[in-house]
């Protein structure tokens, strides 16, 4: 059985307890700063390892920064948690901060909570039940509503029991994080140590690392190698989803990375400028948003500034619905769809909501509601929708750029992918795959195309297979391994570089046969001393355009030889004389013996030789020729007529 790793968020106000019940549970005391001990504070997210009794779970807790100045710090600590303790002091009740860590919270989708009341050994029963009251009052129509309220004390362990109990129940019904996804680790720390170098902290969102693995930080787009890793102070080899990871990489000094920089190990994630999202409010603002009003956003551990931008109204007030509207940034974050974000105004400062990335790298849209509507439909697609509807729009998309617009992870992405091979809805083609609606659509009109070109040219083999790909909608050799499938299936016919139907045969116009076959007849007739091959047409009457197509004609099917631009002659006559000319000679011949073998000028023999040469069936070897392949290897022809 797998190893299930969890990591829990202790957040609330200032000074309500949380570090003294993160020491509670842990043994741990997370704040490590001497200003964090200095003022009584956290200021940076501090990490514990929890050990539950009758559970070997890998587990953290980050005890988050309550102050209202350190908002980004705790925004950042409880990105990538799968469940909250959400801390109320006994002897104060909620505060601010409870309430805007409650929204963040909530906006960033954290749906499993814990309420817990400490300093219960400050307050009686009976203000225990107005606490409980308030907080329920506070609660009610909320995220939170549902979530189970304790009351604990850190100094005498009153409660700690029965939270670790209730913990433990949370978290078995948690769906762990899939650890077979593709890497990201959004980096929360960046520090030096002496003799080891740089060490970058952070939760695995997804996917797994290893010792001596290459890396990548973006939106920098640094390089790095993993040098060792540790998990709460215990050196591993490897780290897995829902872990807290301390990364000592090589290759990188600590000026390189930076909190909001993100760790990766494939392109499966973009830096982006704009993001369409699915925006969710807040009770209350302190004053509306103004059309492209300058707002920050806080996505994984990055901050960065931008505007939000609108598409059905030109100022934001207080609404209970979602609102489909576009952040343009100032600076590259990496997002992938189904990423949460917090929405905070600079000045005057406060949360204003948060949500849901649509599309990371989206195009700037126009003002209206038929962009609403748009982004409405995109939201609604499950990952497997937004599959189809990528493969829609771009014809053809490699796995990578699936992962990346799809948000799936390359597992789940598999699994959809062959589920839909399977049932003849996409095809694999060329590390990538295609709508097998839009692969037959294609092929129709490749194939109507083709037609018109048979009923055209009805003595040609085929169409240039170039011209063919070039009508694609597809990038050329994309459209190249097209082509080679339609014709592994059968669906299409090659002869060399010629494409045709199945069901095509060159041939005769039924108005031209006669003359075509009487004009054949007269040229098989001269042998190898033929005339000009426009004076055959003269003499039947054919028109140029035509004796040109019956010479394409001949050459495609290999029933002829070409001695230069004026003269064709047919195959037989040349098979018939360099046979006798082989059986006739051993292993070389001279020109003279050829002449009194073909019995013909010099006019005619040197190009019949010439070509012998160009098509590797002789080696000329200053007065003589070799032979390097039997006549008949070259010059045999299933589609010669008698």
């Amino acid at each position: 059985m797998h190893k299930r790793f969890y990591t829990i968020g202790m957040a609330g106000h200032i000074d309500h307890g949380k570090t003294a019940l993160t020491k509670a549970l842990t043994e741990v005391d997370t704040d490590r700063l001497k200003e964090e001990k200095e003022r009584n504070i956290s200021i940076e997210p501090g990490f514990a390892p929890l050990k539950l009794q009758n559970h070997d779970w890998n587990v953290s807790i980050i005890d988050v920064p309550g102050h209202e100045k350190f908002i980004r710090q705790m925004i950042a600590g409880v990105a990538g948690i799968d469940l909250v303790i959400i801390v109320i002091a006994g002897d104060e009740g909620i505060m601010p901060q409870t309430r805007e860590h409650m929204d963040i919270l909530s906006l960033l989708g954290v749906e499993e909570a814990i309420l817990v009341v400490t300093k219960a050994d400050l307050i009686d029963e009976e203000m225990e039940e107005l606490v409980e009251e308030d907080i329920r009052s506070y609660v009610k129509g909320k995220s939170y509503e549902r979530a189970e309220l304790l009351f604990v004390d850190s100094l005498s362990g009153r409660g700690i029991y029965e939270l670790e109990q209730l913990i433990g129940e949370k978290l078995s019904v948690q769906p762990t994080r899939d650890a077979s996804g593709a890497f990201r680790m959004p980096v929360d720390q960046s520090f030096t140590i002496k003799g080891q170098g740089t060490i970058v902290r952070g939760t695995i969102f997804e996917g797994n690392l290893r010792t001596e693995d290459r890396v990548l930080f973006l939106p920098q787009n640094q390089q790095a190698r993993i040098r060792q890793l540790q998990v709460h102070h215990t050196p591993v080899t490897q780290a897995f989803a829902g872990q807290r990871a301390a990364v000592n990489i090589t290759g990188l000094g600590k000026e390189d990375v930076k909190r909001g920089d993100v760790m990766v190990k494939s392109d499966a994630f973009i830096t982006t400028r704009t993001l369409d999202v699915r925006l969710t409010l807040v009770d209350h603002l302190l004053s509306p948003i103004k059309q492209r009003a300058p707002v920050n956003v806080y996505i994984g551990t990055a901050q960065a500034s931008g505007k939000i931008v609108f598409f059905d109204r030109n100022e934001m007030t207080e609404s209970s619905e979602e609102i489909f509207c576009q952040l343009r940034l100032n600076e590259p974050v990496v997002a992938k769809r189904s990423d949460r974000f917090i929405l905070r105004r600079p000045t005057p400062v406060e949360t204003i909501g948060g949500g849901v990335v649509i599309e990371a790298g989206a195009e700037k849209h126009r003002f209206g509601v038929n962009t609403v509507e748009m982004l409405k439909e995109k939201s609604k697609t499950t990952p497997e929708e937004r599959l189809i509807h990528l493969l829609n729009e771009t014809k053809w998309m490699d796995e990578q750029g699936l992962w990346k617009d799809t948000a799936m992870d390359p597992k789940q992405l598999q699994d959809v992918l062959q589920t839909n091979i399977a049932e003849d809805r996409i095809i694999a083609l060329s590390n990538g795959y295609m709508l097998r609606e839009e692969v037959d659509r294609l092929l129709g009109d490749t194939a109507g195309s083709l037609k018109e070109y048979h009923d055209q040219y009805p003595l040609r083999a085929g169409k240039n297979k170039a011209e063919l790909i070039a009508q694609l909608p597809l990038n050329k050799s994309i459209g190249k391994r097209l082509m080679d499938y339609w014709l592994k299936k059968g669906e299409l016919e090659a002869s060399g570089q010629f494409f045709a139907l199945p069901s095509f045969t060159p041939c005769f116009p039924k108005e031209w046969a006669e003359r075509f076959h009487a004009l054949e007849k007269q040229w098989r007739q001269d042998g190898l001393e033929v005339k000009n091959w426009h004076a055959y047409g003269e003499e039947m009457d054919v028109p140029d355009s035509w004796i040109q197509e019956l010479k394409l004609f001949y050459l495609q099917q290999d029933l002829a030889w070409e001695l230069d631009g004026k003269h064709l002659v047919h195959i037989k006559p040349v098979r018939e004389s360099f046979e006798q000319l082989y059986h006739e000679t051993e292993e070389a011949f001279s020109l003279k013996e050829a002449k009194d073998v073909f019995q013909v000028s010099r006019k005619y023999l040197v190009p019949l030789l010439e070509n012998a040469d160009e098509r590797g069936m002789t080696l000329r070897i200053e007065n003589r020729r070799k032979w390097l392949k039997q006549p008949s290897e070259i010059l045999s022809n299933k589609k010669e007529a008698d």
